[in-house]
């Protein structure tokens, strides 16, 4: 169970307990039950959430509390007027205006609907109020109490793919110098593929980083950021990484004779990827060791165009060879040094 999950739950204990004070103890409501319900109901998983929640719930309860006096008064038996309620409820709550706050209604109105008072207007007022009450509570509560914020998670997911994206550079790497060709190369498309959970995990932490930093005290601008960049450049540099390991794969499945790079172009491409390897180790910080491992990734891809164009060593089809396989890491550091 994580802190943030115990947070939460704390909070929803606090807020369901407050309101319920407030409505009995000091506003005197006559069965309040709908201010801790709605209360509760306004601990969301970011302050975005619950403010923008808070309009809809008002307007999902009320509706509720609304469906639940009107059915009464027409169908005067309870278990007719509970599936009729409950029908009713639950159709209009698919209705886009009241938002996740929809899927309440038919709940709501069962509990309205099997209380004593659903069918006095007196108390047909005082739900409202409770209502109101609830929600503010609970916004606020949400608001100004450890606000939930999702940074640490944002970057324990970037790191994650960080490490293995360069895991799967360097590995290609040493592999390239190791042998002739390297084994068993479908072995890398397959590991780098498989990274791309690593990839959604981060951008979806990514995603509940910047809904959680709206309206938040407690944001982290700078660490959010960061996250985001690197969260982008690697999400737009996944595919190429996957090239780079077709690439490898497809010449080797060639033979070196006919499309795979020589011995040298195979050692100089190593160097390339280690240091390409290193711009995504440095991709989070962005610092100077970032930029030493950008500058030295272009000087190899520099020395490689040019060994694919006058190097009298390589043959027609080992240059292309190399070619195809440049194409896919310049797009890869495009991506990663793009801001």
């Amino acid at each position: 169970m994580t802190r943030h999950a115990v947070v939460q739950a704390v909070k929803c204990a606090l807020v369901a307990v407050l309101a319920w004070l407030l409505a009995d103890r000091v506003l005197g409501l006559p069965q309040p039950f709908l201010a801790p319900y709605a209360a509760v109901l306004m601990i969301e998983s970011t302050v975005y959430r619950s403010v923008k929640g808070s309009v809809q719930q008002v307007a999902a309860t009320a509706s509720a509390v609304l469906l639940a006096f009107v059915v009464s008064r027409i169908v005067p038996d309870t278990a007719a007027a509970l599936g009729v309620a409950v029908l009713t409820g639950v159709l209009l709550g698919r209705w886009s205006v009241f938002g996740e706050g929809g899927r309440w209604i038919g709940v709501t109105a069962v509990l309205v609907l099997t209380t004593s008072g659903a069918t006095d207007g007196v108390l047909l007022v005082d739900r409202l109020l409770e209502t109101a009450l609830g929600v503010a509570l609970g916004t606020v509560v949400n608001a100004l109490v450890l606000p939930p914020t999702y940074s640490r998670w944002a970057g324990s997911a970037t790191s994650d793919l960080v490490r293995e994206l360069r895991g799967v550079l360097t590995g290609l790497a040493r592999a390239l110098r190791d042998t002739e060709t390297p084994r068993d190369p479908q072995a890398w498309v397959r590991r780098v593929r498989r990274s791309e959970h690593l990839v959604r995990r981060a951008e979806e932490a990514v995603g509940w980083s910047d809904e959680a930093d709206h309206l938040n005290v407690r944001r982290a601008r700078r660490d959010r950021n960061s996250h985001d960049t690197a969260e982008a450049g690697l999400r737009e540099a996944w595919p190429r990484l996957v090239q780079i390991t077709e690439a490898v794969r497809s010449g080797a499945d060639s033979g070196p004779v006919d499309r795979y790079p020589g011995r040298e172009s195979r050692a100089e491409y190593a160097d390339l990827l280690d240091a390409l390897a290193d711009v995504v180790g440095e991709v989070e910080v962005r610092g100077e060791e970032f930029e030493h491992a950008v500058t030295r990734t272009r000087d190899q891809l520099k020395a490689l165009d040019e060994r694919v164009t006058t190097d009298p060593d390589q043959s027609p089809g080992s240059a292309r060879g190399l070619g195809v396989m440049l194409l896919p890491a310049r797009a890869a550091l495009d991506a990663l040094t793009r801001s």
